[in-house]
């Protein structure tokens, strides 16, 4: 009986995990876009397309 409820919360907790998941990645391509990509808030804009990697601007 104690493998059943185990395995009901754990179903629970991964509907709510996969339905977080949908709706943040949602979120995130609707307010995302842009050329410029962010990483560890420094801004990198690709100003040469044929380079193999793209400079970081200074604001």
């Amino acid at each position: 009986m104690n493998i059943y409820i185990l395995a009901r919360r754990f179903s629970i907790i991964t509907l709510f995990a996969a339905i977080f998941a949908i709706t943040f990645s949602a979120v995130v391509v609707h307010n995302g876009g842009g050329g410029a990509q962010s990483h560890f808030g420094a801004n990198y804009t690709c100003l040469e397309r044929n380079g193999t990697f793209c400079a970081p601007t200074v604001r």
